[in-house]
């Protein structure tokens, strides 16, 4: 693949999402360009060139570069194809209320880009990948989870929520070193899940390669062509832009925790009878304690009434 055809987005994909594609890969100039259309994407169709230019602080030429940059041959073509995706896809870019004070148009920023990097990786999501994982993870014997620094280990651990209630033995390690040991005790029939944004965690990365060494099957959710990549033998790439506002939180959260929940999902179908059977052992036990919620089919309340609440 040449380099030409990295950089430029696919046209099959609407524009949006190949501008969130393309704007790591975007000049400085191109990438106010973005800023400003995703400020105010209605108004970016309605407007001239020299509009936008002046809305983005930069030249009329850059934003033809930009055009171009996001697979568009012309300022023309881009402003069709983004009215056509918000007449398409309107109800997935918005919310409908509007917002009039500080804090709700901040709740919709931060909202939306969590719904909008979500519909981004499922636009992108490798589903074959996705579904070896859940064959691997549904025969496993045992799950180690591994993932270092405060959003990879966080995400580790939610990974570990979502699979221990099925039934399988599951254990998520933030520590290099325990990560290192835990993996030389596997055995062919167990799996690693490694789960890293930057793919470039030195124990995160040599857990795997040792895990594999053993003979035990690994998956890494990360970013493609890194090094943690290319050790694990099944890679689900996860690849979002992050933003230069560091006090919003990391859009690539939301992309990580919407393939955990969809392996988990797959992973709790194939076991079928065994995970509702520890399902429901799981929902007796917290019902009993005090603290499951109702259902649409199932209600708790007559077993929390003759418990006490826990703090």
């Amino acid at each position: 693949m040449s380099k030409s055809d990295k950089s430029t987005p696919s046209v099959a994909i609407d524009v949006v999402s190949r501008i969130q594609r393309a704007e790591p890969n975007l000049s400085a100039a191109e990438r106010r360009v973005a800023e400003a259309v995703q400020a105010d994407m209605e108004a970016a169709t309605l407007m001239t060139i020299a509009e936008l230019a002046e809305r983005a602080g930069v030249s009329q030429p850059s934003v033809t570069r930009f055009c171009r940059s996001i697979g568009c041959s012309s300022f023309n073509e881009f402003k069709i194809s983004l009215a056509t995706t918000l007449t398409v896809a309107a109800v997935y870019l918005r919310s409908d209320r509007v917002f009039r004070d500080d804090t709700g148009q901040l709740a919709q920023m931060v909202m939306m880009r969590a719904a909008n990097t979500v519909r981004d990786s499922l636009d992108r999501l490798d589903t074959k990948a996705v579904e070896q994982a859940m064959e691997i993870l549904s025969s496993a014997r045992r799950i180690d989870i591994y993932g270092q620094g405060g959003g990879s280990a966080s995400l580790a651990d939610d990974a570990r929520l979502r699979l221990f209630r099925l039934g399988i033995p599951t254990i998520s390690y933030a520590d290099g070193h325990q990560q290192r040991m835990s993996a030389a005790t596997l055995q062919p029939e167990d799996a690693v899940i490694a789960i890293s944004n930057s793919g470039r965690s030195k124990s995160v990365v040599q857990a795997v390669e040792i895990a594999g060494n053993f003979g035990a099957r690994t998956i890494a959710l990360t970013r493609p062509n890194t090094p943690l990549a290319k050790v694990a033998q099944v890679v689900i790439p996860i690849e979002v832009s992050e933003d230069d506002n560091v006090l919003l939180p990391t859009p690539s959260r939301y992309a990580f925790m919407a393939v955990i929940d969809t392996i988990a999902a797959g992973v709790a179908a194939r076991l079928g009878q065994r995970s509702l059977e520890a399902l429901r052992r799981v929902r007796y036990t917290v019902a009993s304690i005090g603290i499951a919620i109702p259902t649409p089919t199932t209600d708790p309340t007559p077993l929390m009434k003759n418990s006490k609440p826990q703090e």
